[in-house]
């Protein structure tokens, strides 16, 4: 499933040039900074320790962290925070607010080159996932360099779980990935159990 998964991605990987260029006309990208997607970063990373890396989909998952990055910014022992989403309005949010550790970059194409590459770059000390991102690759990847992995307020749906039912074997694998989950319900919380997530 994994293969075929990479194969996918890299389908898409062909065809994201035109992919790009239709979502810039439309201004659904940045004109610049849809380069950081494919790991082109517009901020340096001079931050040898503590990093601490969000990753949320959009404007709903970052608003629901936004006090939790109050508080650690607070923290004199964290150096930097780094939120990636995937959306340009999400990337605009954060200019609301008075964060001064905190940066943005956009999520890479979940590629298996890509991912090494962000990863490589950032090395983030822990990778925390909001509600229900799951990006095969690039969570391999984490654990492969023994970054701890939490998924937070995480959220399925009962469509979701049912699509995750059907790929028993490789929802397991993905799920007992990460190393802590926080469920926002019990209806995820007995999906989550049975994906075998912790």
């Amino acid at each position: 499933m994994l293969n075929l998964y990479r194969l996918l991605i890299n389908l898409v990987l062909l065809i994201s040039p035109l992919i790009i260029i239709l979502r810039l006309i439309k201004k659904k990208e940045h004109p610049i900074r849809f380069k950081e997607k494919f790991c082109f970063f517009s901020k340096k990373n001079f931050f040898k320790k503590k990093l601490i890396w969000f990753h949320a989909s959009s404007v709903g998952e970052i608003l629901s962290i936004i006090p939790l990055i109050e508080k650690l910014e607070k923290n004199k022992f964290i150096v930097k925070i780094l939120i990636t989403s995937t959306t340009l309005s999400s990337s605009k949010i954060l200019l609301k607010y008075k964060l001064k550790k905190t940066i943005h970059q956009f999520f890479p194409i979940d590629s298996k080159f890509f991912t090494e590459r962000f990863l490589n770059y950032w090395r983030p000390s822990i990778a925390i996932f909001i509600e229900s991102e799951i990006w095969p690759n690039m969570i391999i990847n984490i654990k492969k360099k023994n970054i701890p992995l939490v998924l937070l307020n995480a959220r399925i749906s009962n469509k979701s779980f049912k699509r995750w039912k059907l790929l028993n074997n490789f929802s397991n694998f993905l799920f007992k990935k990460f190393d802590l989950c926080f469920p926002q319900n019990n209806e995820t919380k007995n999906y989550l159990n049975f994906l075998g997530a912790k």
